[in-house]
């Protein structure tokens, strides 16, 4: 191990997760470590980005944003490389932020709705399941979620809540129609420095120790993106073990499981919802 490596290690480990009795986890999964899922969002709009997120160590799960110029490719790629790959869902937001491509509205009929994720899904190959990009207005409307989850379930899929507003109804709405979901814990680059990504990481593996999981959702940013190159082959000496989301659906006992907890919530850019950004950049969960 590196200097550098060693020295994050330090750093890491100075939080409750290194010094939590095992026994913590094992009430989540029996016999199994602490893990952590980690899902990269919007690939898809920049190779070069999308490249270096894929080329990262590990199972990593990578969201796709459907209708741009590289998702096709990246998504072969990824897939390629035994990376897990799920479809990254435009869904309307509260604050009128710009979608692109194969975006869900409330003023869709169900029809429409099913018309648009369908023609998302057929346009990310490999895909096993879906998260929503943005969606912090969709995501409360439960109708239009009920639609969403219907063609989820008919088509053998999950779904990951990124939990974009504190009154989403998406996981419920997948719980209730037998959708297989996961609830997002930690944004880990709200902020696109490397303190701040330090310290949500710390924060998500505390979560996999206390809780026997964490579900973790980062970008393509430079700056995630030389963190995490760094920190993921040093995981398995904090005896946390890095799954894709589908392996952690896999592992996790019951559904009550993975809402143990409220997800992380923190107002981006002075607003009061979780999105934030621009045309040219957007901070987005």
């Amino acid at each position: 191990m590196g200097i550098v490596n060693r020295f994050l290690l330090l750093t890491l480990c100075i939080l409750p997760s290194c010094f939590v009795v095992r026994a913590f986890a094992d009430q989540a999964f029996i016999n199994e470590q602490p893990v952590m899922a980690i899902i990269i969002d919007d690939i898809g709009d920049n190779r070069s980005k999308g490249l270096a997120a894929i080329d990262l160590p590990g199972a990593l799960t990578y969201a796709f944003l459907p209708h741009t110029p590289y998702s096709f490719e990246l998504a072969q790629r990824a897939h390629d490389l035994g990376k897990e790959v799920i479809l990254h869902a435009p869904m309307e937001n509260k604050a009128g932020l710009r979608l692109g491509p194969g975006a869900l509205t409330q003023q869709h009929s169900s029809q429409t709705l099913s018309q648009i994720l369908n023609g998302n899904l057929d346009a990310i190959p490999y895909a096993v399941g879906m998260n929503n990009h943005m969606g912090s207005l969709l995501t409360e409307d439960r109708q239009k979620m009920d639609d969403v989850m219907s063609i989820v379930r008919q088509r053998n899929l999950f779904f990951l809540d990124s939990v974009t507003t504190p009154n989403t109804v998406a996981w419920k709405a997948a719980q209730d129609q037998g959708v297989p979901f996961l609830v997002r814990d930690v944004f880990l680059d709200n902020q696109p420095r490397r303190d701040y990504i330090h310290n949500q990481f710390k924060q998500a593996l505390s979560l996999a120790v206390t809780q026997g999981h964490a579900v973790v959702i980062g970008h393509p940013y430079p700056e995630t993106i030389a963190y995490l190159s760094e920190v993921l082959p040093i995981l398995a000496h904090l005896e946390v073990k890095l799954v894709t989301a589908s392996e952690l659906l896999s592992l996790r006992a019951q559904p009550s499981l993975v809402v143990a907890h409220q997800p992380q919530r923190e107002p981006l850019c002075g607003d009061k919802t979780l999105e934030c950004g621009s045309a040219a950049r957007t901070i987005k969960q």
